[in-house]
């Protein structure tokens, strides 16, 4: 089957992992999405069909893409403040091809948003953490339109996507720029980690003998993250028959375990149901309620009644709906 190109700079189809998913794979870095959920889509490229689940489709992500070239502009502008005061001159682009970085079994690639360019000499930057950086030659430059607080740090996701990119263009230094919930511009400089960047000539090795393997029918798949992830990497045979695995040694524990957590999740559903029933009698009428520090909620909603569409003439549907927030 003819392999389908994604659209972007860098491509699965092609063996190219991106930039934006290798944080992902990293262990310990909990991502956006699942390794599984970057090997299926890897997979699915290959094969030619669209990704389905790719944080390039994410509502953010798209916002964040449009907000790109205003959010570069903010940077350019403060960043020509400093080239004056210091003489220097700089160039920044968007390169219209990925780079790539070749690996014993497949490659990195990273579709960068900028390439910063100092031209004859070297700036100083001092950065959001106050960290003074002389910068010389060309680094990649990430943009993030972020709806956190200001004082967050950075996401290691995105550290290890901008390293990726140093990986991938030679580069020894990047900057990821973000701005704080529209107005506040910030930017931190990174040099190149070696250690970082091994992580990630690991993790991108071993996803490609992964994919490999999965291609030849080995069950390569990553550990599941969740009981549903579990569900869709182990396909079903159609064979309902018994198999005995009365030998297994792992077996007898964990059903224990699920028996015993089933019966306390059971639990306390009933005894959650019990105090809920008793607030509620206890507020009455009264919809939101204080004690010591909590708020009590048991606000009246209306919704219009409906079978798939909405019923003309139906009396709409008035129901109750109950929370308790810790406002401490």
């Amino acid at each position: 089957m003819k392999q389908k190109d994604s659209g972007r700079k860098t491509s699965l189809a092609r063996k190219e992992l991106g930039a934006s998913v290798i944080g992902s794979l990293i262990p310990g870095i909990k991502g956006f999405i699942t390794p599984n959920d970057v090997m299926k889509n890897a997979l699915n490229e290959h094969e030619g069909k669209e990704a389905i689940n790719d944080i390039a489709n994410n509502p953010k992500v798209i916002a964040g893409k449009a907000l790109e070239p205003a959010i570069t502009q903010m940077f350019v502008d403060e960043l020509q403040i400093l080239a004056d005061n210091q003489k220097a001159k700089f160039k920044i682009s968007v390169p219209e091809k990925a780079n790539l970085y070749s690996l014993d079994n497949g490659k990195l690639g990273s579709s960068l948003d900028n390439l910063l360019t100092i031209n004859n000499g070297s700036l100083l930057i001092t950065d959001h953490t106050n960290t003074e950086n002389v910068l010389s030659k060309s680094g990649p430059v990430e943009i993030k339109n972020y709806s956190g607080a200001a004082s967050d740090p950075v996401n290691p996701l995105y550290i290890y996507q901008l390293q990726q990119q140093m990986l991938c263009t030679g580069s020894t230094w990047g900057i990821i720029v973000r701005l704080v919930k529209g107005w506040e511009l910030q930017y931190f400089v990174y040099q190149r980690n070696t250690e970082m960047c091994n992580d990630i000539i690991n993790a991108a090795t071993d996803f490609w003998n992964r994919f490999d393997g999965i291609l030849e029918g080995k069950d390569y798949w990553y550990p599941p993250e969740n009981t549903k992830e579990a569900s869709d990497i182990f396909k079903g045979n159609g064979v309902k028959e018994p198999v005995n695995l009365d030998g297994n040694n792992m077996l007898s524990q964990l059903i224990d375990d699920f028996m015993k957590a089933s019966d306390e999740e059971k639990r306390a559903k009933e005894e959650k149901d019990e105090a809920s029933k008793a607030i509620k009698s206890i507020m009455k009428e009264h919809e939101v309620v204080s004690f010591n520090g909590y708020v009590i909620s048991h606000t009246t909603m209306t919704r219009k009644k409906t079978k798939m569409v909405e019923v003309p003439g139906a009396d709409p549907i008035v129901m109750r709906r109950f929370s308790i927030k810790d406002a401490r």
